[in-house]
């Protein structure tokens, strides 16, 4: 007989909701900063246009995240703060050798983050939960990247190879900032949080691996 699933917190008092929201924003925000470096080294022009396209969307809903964070008198940047710490340790942690090994990384390690932040963020209210997955939504990066990944590691199997080991790589780091980021969240309002580290490690597993299969590299 299996055990059963543990219960999920309920993160709804003012402080909770508040550090949520944070992450939801660091989330952003780390992305932002990560397309925007890529923008700057794409290989051509037709990608430097879409990828600075992509990276202002990123905080196209950040107004409405420091909106649910005033309801709790409360500065959405001070909340992120603590995220930003961790996941700027992602990317020092991971710095990238060419492009190719750039971009993988904002399309690996972001989208775990996200999936991360997603995850935690379905244990609020209503009202801020429906903030947080707006703001999370995806917008197309995956698919910007794999086109371009494609269409080089096709005429290269050594990139193919050493993009795949990279974004194994990336993994890793980024699976390592879940408990960090659960410590951050449980730190505010003293709530037990241990029984969401099970379903997020899961959770944005799955999701690598999907990308990495989307990118055509082997997770």
């Amino acid at each position: 007989m299996s055990s059963p699933e543990p219960s999920l917190p309920v993160l709804e008092q003012p402080g909770q909701v508040v550090t949520v929201l944070g992450l939801v924003a660091a989330s952003r925000l780390t992305a932002f900063d990560w397309l925007a470096e890529d923008t700057a080294h794409a290989p051509r022009a037709q990608t430097r246009e879409a990828l600075a396209l992509l990276a202002t969307r990123q905080l196209g809903r950040y107004a409405d995240l420091a909106a649910a964070a005033e309801e709790h008198d409360a500065v959405l940047v001070a909340a992120a703060e603590p995220y930003l710490e961790i996941i700027d340790e992602i990317g020092r942690r991971t710095r990238s050798g060419d492009w190719w090994e750039r971009v993988v990384r904002t399309v690996v390690a972001g989208g775990m983050v996200r999936d991360l932040a997603r995850l935690v963020a379905d244990q609020l209210p209503d009202g801020p939960r429906e903030v947080a997955e707006v703001a999370l939504a995806g917008q197309g990066l995956t698919g910007l990247v794999a086109a371009e990944v494609t269409r080089a590691t096709t005429a290269d199997e050594r990139l193919d190879a050493r993009l795949a080991l990279w974004g194994r790589r990336v993994a890793g780091e980024a699976l390592g900032a879940v408990q960090p980021v659960l410590g951050v969240v449980e730190s505010v309002g003293g709530t037990d949080v241990s029984g969401l580290a099970a379903p997020a490690l899961g959770t944005i597993s799955a999701g690598h691996a999907r990308r990495m299969n989307r990118l055509g590299l082997s997770a």
